[in-house]
């Protein structure tokens, strides 16, 4: 299990009123979850959320499980949006948790549940990411939001507030009868932070105290003749509810003199990254007070927008600038309707003047910002100076370094048991010229897309690859080899790509990259498991080839990726059995390094403590055979192979050297060996706490193998 939270953390969720508790975005969503009485949480892990799952798990055993709520890490984003039906059908209240790109994953089922309305809260804890720095497609929730009529949350950065609006948002869901969004952003999930805290609130409806059973209601069907009351419901009564609790509660904030001329709009952490420019601008300090000359509009809830409060908030205005991140721009096409049905003559600007595209950052923002207040608060601001000055202090910044920063793409983990799999891909395809198409989707394999292998020609949808190269491969000579992951198998690929494959008798060669583990989310617990993430077993056994047998794959093969030998003979032997056309399935079956390497490194550690003998295997490069041909970076892109210095002056290419981050795979070695081109690695066994005899015998080898005993004192050394 890769839950990171320590007892001390978890034992902060039991914190009784008016208790301090010191913690990242996640412990305070989910502290404020239990204040809200919830019966039930569900998800689907990926950043910048993931940590708000591991929460979850690692309060379950301690805490969750006797308070009786139920847990579950669901198989997909619909999964957990399908769980919000428990809300619609009693007084039952629960949160589910995804990316933003689940969104359009789970929009069938969470659209039937926005229709029907719930009875109590039901909250969805998106991880918002526009920035794009845990996530590959670019999209905000907002649009999926109006579009299927959910109260949307985008707090600003501030714990204390993140940890009210997620206890309001229950409420205003309860109130208004919608599913709430709450967006869950880096900032503020991977912020730590002291906040105030209530009292938790046990569920009355629970796996510990369950009702006999649920109501039924034939008129909560999303069929006719029901189906246009509930759109009717939704906007006419629930959505306008909510935009008017949410005046009346006071969720969005207000700054500065309400008689100002000037008139800021900001939402989510576009508010702190204005206010720091404000600051800069000597408009703001960090108390909150802001220039009377200044009027600012926080909206915590961006759907729906009160137009009663917009339309007061522009009254007596001059001007008003809306700070709005990303596109569409729906809070800019609202407000611009609602000026215009108003006849309203007020200079309104928006994306006009503020990047549309991009993350907002304090560099992107700065000058649009300063521009703005310089032309209504006049030239004497120097707005525009100190956005110049500021840019010069980046550019300066930016000489410290004696070189550029060398870009880096993303690549596998050191041992990373995919890396061979495309190894052995790439040599294949050098050594005969054959290339194939490799379409993939989402998980750890699409950075085979890079260099060294570039062997990731789509990387479309998750689960979707081997379907997206259905039309492709039909209509070219070239052989369809599709990768994916067991996370992805069991999310959605069983039936988006294998189940139309076999369908519509695509001919390919799938490979499934077993590795035990959702990796690349953060190594969350999956069907191959064995148990849930709970940590209680799953009493059941759920296996991958079994599963394609039973679908009607008749050719299924499993091998170890780093037996190089092995693995080529049976990747081989599948790619011929193309008689008919058919899909081929092997089966790539090895643990995920990182979480090998967090089990193997404790029992490593206490075994030394204990005096025992442990081997460590490493492997070394002989300086004084290593050509510098490099075949092994090449073919490998290891992060732990590296190069240093040629000790032979008659070399000028420089050698290969494995680093002291090596895990001892062999890949390295087994690239060498398979692409028929270099001789130079060793492979060393560390003893620690070796016997008598093995340290004579150690002693000897070094002075008789002189590489081996470089190779030894290199790790020593490391």
């Amino acid at each position: 299990m890769a839950h990171t939270y320590t007892d001390q953390d978890i034992a902060q969720l039991s914190a009784p009123a008016g208790s301090v508790l010191y913690g990242d975005g996640a412990l305070v969503v989910l502290k404020a979850l239990l204040e809200s009485g919830i019966s039930y949480f569900g998800g689907y892990p990926g950043s910048p959320t993931a940590n708000l799952m591991d929460a979850v798990a690692d309060a379950y055993e301690p805490l969750l499980k006797d308070m009786g709520v139920y847990f579950e890490s669901s198989s997909s984003e619909v999964s957990a949006g399908a769980l919000l039906t428990t809300s619609v059908y009693g007084p039952v209240r629960g949160a589910v948790t995804w990316k933003v790109v689940g969104n359009g994953v789970a929009m069938d089922v969470v659209d039937h549940v926005s229709q029907l309305g719930v009875q109590d809260g039901a909250m969805i804890v998106v991880g918002e990411d526009y920035g794009v720095s845990s996530t590959t497609v670019v999209q905000r929730t907002l649009a999926w939001g109006v579009k299927s009529g959910l109260v949307v949350i985008d707090p600003r950065g501030d714990q204390q507030l993140l940890h009210r609006m997620v206890k309001e948002g229950m409420d205003l869901s309860r109130d208004s009868k919608c599913v709430t969004a709450l967006l869950l952003r880096p900032q503020l999930s991977h912020t730590n932070a002291e906040i105030v805290v209530g009292e938790n609130v046990v569920p009355a409806i629970s796996t510990v105290r369950p009702v006999e059973g649920f109501k039924k209601d034939p008129t909560l069907f999303a069929l006719p003749p029901f189906a246009q009351q509930q759109e009717r419901d939704r906007y006419e009564v629930r959505l306008p509810t909510a935009a008017r609790l949410t005046v009346e509660r006071g969720l969005n904030e207000y700054f500065g003199d309400a008689k100002a001329r000037i008139g800021l709009i900001t939402h989510g952490t576009t508010f702190n990254t204005t206010w720091r420019i404000l600051e800069r601008l000597g408009l703001a300090d960090d108390g909150n007070a802001l220039d009377t000359r200044l009027h600012l509009l926080q909206l915590n809830v961006i759907n729906p927008l009160s137009e009663a409060q917009l339309l007061e908030f522009f009254a007596g205005k001059d001007a008003v600038l809306l700070i709005e991140e990303g596109q569409p721009d729906l809070l800019e096409t609202q407000m611009r309707a609602l000026l215009q049905r108003n006849g309203s003559s007020l200079d309104f600007h928006g994306h006009d003047i503020v990047p549309g595209i991009g993350e907002l950052l304090p560099e992107r923002l700065f000058a649009p910002l300063a521009t703005f207040l310089d032309r209504h608060l006049g030239e004497g601001l120097g707005g525009g100076r100190l956005a110049e000055q500021f840019q010069v202090r980046m550019e300066e910044g930016q000489r410290l370094f004696s070189k550029p920063v060398p870009p880096r793409v993303p690549t596998f983990c050191t041992g990373c048991p995919e890396r061979p799999v495309f190894s052995q891909m790439k040599i294949k395809e050098t050594l005969t010229g054959e290339v194939d198409w490799h379409a993939g989707d989402v998980g750890c394999y699409g950075m085979a897309g890079f260099k060294p292998f570039e062997l990731a020609d789509s990387n479309i949808g998750m689960g979707a690859g081997l379907a997206a190269a259905s039309g492709i491969t039909a209509m070219s000579r070239q052989r369809n080899v599709s990768t994916v992951g067991d996370g992805t198998l069991w999310h959605s690929a069983f039936n988006a790509s294998a189940a139309n494959a076999i369908y519509n008798k695509q001919d390919a060669t799938y490979i499934v990259l077993d590795n035990k583990w959702t990796a690349m989310t953060g190594a969350h617990e999956n069907p191959n498991v064995g148990k849930l993430m709970s940590g209680e077993p799953m009493n059941t056994e759920m296996s991958i080839a079994d599963t394609f047998k039973a679908m009607g794959v008749k050719h299924i093969e499993r091998a170890n990726p780093y037996d190089f030998k092995d693995f080529q003979k049976k990747l081989e032997r599948i790619r011929r059995d193309a008689k008919i056309p058919q899909v081929r399935v092997m089966i790539s079956e090895a643990e995920c390094q990182l979480q090998r390497q967090r089990r193997v490194k404790v029992e490593r550690q206490r075994d030394l403590e204990a005096g025992k003998r442990v081997e460590i295997e490493r492997f070394g490069v002989d300086e004084e055979v290593c050509v510098g041909d490099h075949a092994c970076i090449r073919f490998s892109g290891c992060p732990s192979l590296t190069l240093k210095p040629s000790p032979n002056p008659l070399r000028t290419a420089p050698a290969a050297y494995v680093d002291n981050t090596c895990v001892g795979c062999g890949v390295c070695g087994e690239v060498s060996h398979a692409a028929k081109l270099c001789p130079s690695f060793i492979r060393v066994t560390r003893v620690e706490n070796p016997s008598l005899g093995e340290r004579i015998k150690g002693w000897i080898r070094r002075k008789l193998v002189p590489p081996l005993g470089q190779a030894l004192e290199q790790m020593e050394r490391a």
